[in-house]
């Protein structure tokens, strides 16, 4: 009887998160690595591809509870996956053809870390124009000389993108454990780029040039995916302080 009262309280749980998804069905969540509030986490939302603002959706991270927790090597490259509520399931790669995603024309995609749970960021990956994209992967490498971050409640990798079509901040975090060799490791220079949240009283409606395709893009830039893997983004590399150009506009 107690298992039956469980399976039917998933159930409900379940069937209660998918009948709120009609506004925001299409937008863009991460899945790999597993992101907080997701259905694969302990506390799903059904809110959790949607912008920052949206139903009281606070920076950073949202402001979800903590999630499954990934483990990394420094060094490692990350193959990011992207998801919505149109996948029926998660752990599939690639997603089944001409799911909607709202990709809102592309833009500007950054990846990444903060040691300190949300309170600093670290950019170790950009990708312009054609990012997100739930067809694809979108390669970031974990710089070789980064500390190790054994926290998982504070060592967080993180999502985020300025759209091309909309107004609309997007940041998504995974907790993760970070191990390094490197006994003397330091974070990159470049800060992550944080727009069009009012909550921290920005200047809005900043866009980001994107590719203008409504549906599946060209994917990752292969000159931008040499960079990310090639340690264009480590301390010490040539993104330094500036990183690519994301290209935002007013």
């Amino acid at each position: 009887m107690k298992v039956n009262a469980l399976a039917s309280s998933a159930l409900l749980a379940t069937s209660v998160l998918l009948s709120f998804l009609s506004t925001i069905s299409a937008h863009i969540a991460m899945s790999n690595p597993p992101g907080q509030a997701g259905p694969w986490s302990d506390n799903p939302k059904s809110d959790v591809h949607a912008w920052i603002g949206y139903n009281g959706k606070t920076f950073p991270c949202g402001g979800y509870e903590k999630g499954p927790v990934s483990t990394y090597k420094a060094g490692e490259t990350i193959p990011v996956r992207f998801w919505n509520f149109n996948i029926k399931d998660y752990k599939r790669f690639t997603p089944p053809k001409g799911l909607g995603q709202s990709r809102h024309g592309g833009g500007a995609c950054e990846f990444s870390l903060s040691y300190d749970g949300g309170n600093t960021w670290r950019v170790i990956g950009q990708y312009t124009k054609t990012c997100p994209d739930m067809y694809y992967e979108w390669p970031v490498l974990i710089p070789k000389n980064v500390p190790s971050c054994t926290d998982s409640s504070k060592c967080l990798f993180s999502f985020s993108w300025t759209a091309y079509a909309t107004p609309q901040f997007y940041h998504h975090c995974a907790n993760v454990i970070i191990e390094s060799e490197d006994q003397k490791g330091i974070l990159p220079e470049l800060e992550m780029t944080v727009v069009d949240v009012e909550q921290l009283n920005h200047k809005m409606d900043v866009h980001a040039i994107g590719d203008q395709k409504r549906t599946t893009s060209s994917g990752p830039d292969r000159r931008e995916k040499d960079l990310n893997l090639g340690g264009y983004f480590a301390c010490g590399g040539p993104a330094g302080k500036q990183g690519l150009d994301l290209g935002l506009v007013r």
